[in-house]
């Protein structure tokens, strides 16, 4: 598959064109690289003229989370405490985009330094009074209104797959390790992940191919019927029923299609806790030496409360947290030895309000809005699992995401199974800030 239609040019006037008319309503971009993506659109159409085309993404313009290092552009991170951090280089990622040749169209916001899921700026495209997930709510935003039609993100606690949800489009966790977060500002170094954002699985996968440098075998196909298992029990009670409704659609149309669905269960919240227990030690180590050189001046609250909390965090629940992912992985692999793929939603609610706080759960429960949208997506981040987070329906206006997991190192074959799932889901259609 081939991303280019049109000349290089073409699709990078037309993106800048989109990103004028609609980004200020949308707030997706923190930095647009016009005239640099220009120079670059003419530098892939000379190539082309002359018989060269570098790869699949030949002349397509690609946005990247603010997060993730662009030469002689500035990785903000979403803090003014980074405000004169150009970078000297590109990451691994980046580089492997133009090797691929891809225009680097512009970095999309984040919430400050990846550590939420607001992305304060963005709002959704769908409902501009709620939010746009996050962390790489922007990245999100910016496919979800067409604005671009391939965006990097990264996760730690479900950073891609929350902002996917909520803005209607697909979002994947590939295996940990299987994209370099080399020059990608760390919130944890063992649970942080980098990895695409389209509008469909077959982008998703064009995009993963090119970020991991692993060829698309996406196209191969599957001989026999897909078997899934559905998590149920323990950490599904808070899932807003109208959210189970759309997974049970879901779940109906596959068996319909001749996949089978079986019921099984996984500890999620002991998971999310221990991904907590590793994170925050790890986010404080991350900012040691930026905190040193600068003070706390420029940190929001919740940041650098999160610091001061990973500072005083004793070894042993680090080391706890390690220990129980050890544990954790051997489970999630054990369910998925007979089965394609674990099935759940995204997010236990729909994308909340700009202003809300605290959030009413499935089970009558209350929970802070990063606490509700992170315990279902943030367990998987403790595994290192593939997570692929497709659109599934609309509940009051609002898309729902469902979640696919798949085995270590199986990305492709989840990339597979999760156009199978997509091709019996009904088209949400475009939101309320489209092109």
């Amino acid at each position: 598959m081939n991303a280019a239609s049109s000349s290089s040019a073409e699709q990078v006037e037309e993106a800048l064109g989109r990103i004028e008319a609609l980004d200020g309503r949308l707030g997706a971009f923190v930095t647009v690289l016009a005239e640099q993506a220009r120079a670059e659109a003419a530098e892939r159409d000379a190539e082309r003229a002359a018989g060269r085309v570098r790869g699949p993404l030949h002349g397509a313009p690609v946005a990247v989370k603010d997060l993730i290092d662009v030469a002689g552009v500035v990785t903000g991170a979403g803090s003014p405490k980074l405000a004169g951090n150009r970078a000297e280089r590109d990451a691994p990622v980046v580089a492997r985009l133009r090797e691929a040749g891809a225009v680097i169209i512009g970095k999309t916001r984040t919430h400050e330094f990846a550590y939420g899921v607001l992305t304060p700026g963005t709002v959704n495209p769908w409902d501009p009074t709620r939010i746009a997930g996050g962390s790489s709510g922007g990245s999100a935003a910016a496919v979800a209104s067409g604005l671009v039609r391939f965006a990097v993100g990264t996760d730690t606690a479900g950073s891609i797959r929350i902002p996917a949800a909520c803005c209607g489009v697909v979002g994947f966790k590939p295996t940990y390790g299987a994209v370099p977060a080399k020059g990608v500002w760390p919130v944890s170094w063992s649970c942080d992940h980098v990895g695409p954002i389209a509008g469909s699985c077959a982008d998703v996968a064009l995009l993963f191919s090119v970020l991991s440098a692993r060829p698309d075998s996406t196209s191969e196909v599957t001989a026999r019927s897909p078997r899934f298992g559905r998590l149920v029990g323990e950490g599904l009670g808070i899932v807003d029923p109208a959210v189970t409704a759309v997974v049970d659609r879901v779940c109906l149309a596959l068996e319909a299609a001749g996949a089978s669905v079986d019921q099984v269960e996984l500890p999620l919240p002991a998971a999310r806790a221990a991904v907590a227990a590793i994170v925050l030690p790890e986010l404080a180590a991350a900012h040691d030496g930026l905190l040193a050189a600068t003070g706390q001046a420029g940190y929001g609250s919740r940041v650098l409360t999160a610091i001061r909390i990973g500072q005083r965090s004793p070894a042993s629940e680090y080391l706890a947290g390690l220990r129980y992912r050890g544990r954790f992985v051997t489970v999630v692999e054990e369910l998925l030895a007979g089965r394609d793929a674990l099935l759940l939603p995204t997010m236990p609610v729909v994308a909340p309000g700009t202003g809300e706080q605290v959030l009413t759960l499935g089970d009558g429960g209350e929970a802070g809005v990063q606490a509700a949208l992170t315990a279902l997506p943030g367990a998987f981040n403790c595994a290192g699992s593939p997570v692929l987070s497709l659109p599934a329906g609309l509940v009051r206006g609002l898309p729902v995401g469902v979640s696919l997991v798949g085995r270590l190192g199986a990305d492709a074959a989840l990339l597979r199974v999760g156009g199978l799932v997509e091709s019996n889901l009904v088209p949400l259609g475009p939101p309320v800030i489209h092109v």
